[in-house]
């Protein structure tokens, strides 16, 4: 019977709590420096990769492993925890990554993280501080990538993938050489009061002295004068998976402050990526993104995604939702009730509002099918009808000051977008280079938003 089961049951999981309990009052503090680790001291760095990974291995779960206060642990890459159950890390000192690139480990992929975590449940990386930081010191990177001195891809600074209930609070992530905190296939995540922080004037250094070398534009009078043609890829928080709550973030980066990539059914444990909740936020970078989102014979997907309560003061890109410019035959890819509601976005320096094909280019690369990052003055932005834009909403969306007109909705004329436009004002836009948006083939709504749209919008 019914009660009967109840009765069984009730003994197993009565020894199941004592068994937590029993372990949670054996758990131990790791500090790292007694396995080996060597703070205050660069030529270190590779014995610190090496001590730092056998820690993670030594811990039991429910052990908390300390980066200690008072100095700073250089490593390289390749620092790595894998299959750990209730792992607490706890960053109270500084962990910064030496850019040895010869000798930072690496195969033909790429280079290893710096800091990875792979196949982990009930993870949590935090600090007792205000904020632990991890610096990727990745200036050198960005000037080797710009030089085309790289092979393999460059590190992301944290990387969290195929995780399971997932906690990353009270960090601060410096100048990784590419992203600082990369979610992949992460299945219930929190990540809150964590900030990112690059260094925009050495950037940008780096990409004017690539414009000058190109032959590129660089009067300052130009409407694009401001920006630069390269992408370094330094995101900030990018996630993929489902059911992910980031909150109460500060970004400030050149590239996508926040990136929610796709999920496809061969690729995750979820059919899509979705059930986020992205909100509480002041981003300075490249937008609030979703995508890019390329289409796959799996189909890549997005969808049940918003963005709520978010500050973009001098920002490049706000609202920014982005399809790849691939499409081969009987591949497909799905952007899906995405929404943005109650953002500001305060003199933005490029498009306040793309939605479209993704711009991107790289160095050293051909442009392709690409859409050119310097659109409309390179008038060249292919768009493709492989990705379904669907039911995505902006609503009290406030734009002030843009350096540009309103924004850019690009649909494809094989597949019309649908958007809505709710009380979406843009206060004192920039003449140039539309009178408005500019607006193809996309079918929706725009009610109380100034400028209005005019949709259905034709080619």
């Amino acid at each position: 019977s019914k009660l009967q089961s109840t009765r069984t049951m009730a003994p197993v999981n009565v020894l199941a709590v004592v068994l937590v309990l029993t372990r949670l009052a054996c758990a131990s503090e790791l500090l790292v420096t007694d396995y080996g680790v060597v703070p205050n001291d660069v030529s270190a760095a590779w014995n610190n990769t090496v001590a730092l990974t056998h820690v993670f291995a030594a811990a039991q779960p429910f052990d908390v492993v300390v980066i200690p206060a008072g100095g700073t642990i250089f490593a390289l890459g390749g620092i790595n925890a894998t299959l750990k159950q209730s792992l607490v890390v706890r960053f109270d000192g500084n962990l910064t990554a030496v850019p040895d690139m010869k000798n930072w480990p690496h195969d033909a992929k790429g280079y290893s993280h710096f800091l990875s975590f792979d196949n982990c449940t009930n993870l949590t990386l935090t600090s007792s501080k205000h904020r632990g930081i991890i610096d990727g010191q990745g200036a050198d990177w960005w000037g080797a990538f710009i030089l085309g001195n790289l092979g393999p891809h460059r590190p992301k600074l944290v990387s969290i993938s195929d995780g399971r209930q997932v906690l990353v609070e009270h960090l601060l992530l410096v100048n990784s050489p590419s992203f600082h905190l990369l979610l992949s296939n992460v299945i219930v995540a929190e990540v809150r009061y964590v900030d990112v922080n690059v260094s925009l004037g050495l950037q940008r250094t780096l990409k004017e002295g690539m414009r000058l070398a190109s032959g590129q534009p660089t009067d300052p009078s130009m409407p694009l004068g401001v920006l630069e043609p390269q992408d370094l890829n330094t995101d900030g928080i990018d996630p993929s998976g489902s059911d992910i709550h980031i909150h109460d973030c500060h970004i400030i980066n050149d590239d996508d402050s926040i990136a929610v990539k796709p999920c496809r059914p061969s690729n995750c444990d979820v059919p899509c990526s979705q059930n986020m909740l992205i909100e509480n936020l002041i981003l300075t970078g490249f937008g609030a993104s979703i995508g890019s989102v390329p289409p796959h014979p799996d189909v890549n997907c997005v969808k049940n995604i918003t963005f709520r309560n978010i500050s973009m003061p001098g920002t490049g890109k706000g609202v920014y939702v982005k399809s790849n410019p691939e499409c081969t035959p009987g591949s497909r890819g799905l952007i899906q009730d995405i929404t943005y509601e109650d953002i500001t976005i305060t003199k933005p320096l490029w498009w306040p509002i793309w939605i479209g094909p993704q711009q991107q280019h790289e160095p050293h690369s051909s442009l392709g099918r690409k859409c050119a990052l310097t659109f409309p003055l390179e008038n060249h932005c292919p768009t493709q009808g492989c990705v379904d834009f669907r039911n995505i909403v902006l609503r009290r969306v406030t734009v002030i000051d843009p350096l540009l007109s309103p924004g850019v909705l690009l649909g494809n004329v094989s597949n019309p977008m649908v958007v809505t436009m709710d009380q979406v004002v843009v206060q004192n836009p920039g003449p140039w280079p539309y009178d408005g948006y500019l607006c193809k083939y996309v079918n929706g709504t725009s009610d109380g938003s100034s400028p209005d749209v005019p949709f259905p919008c034709a080619g």
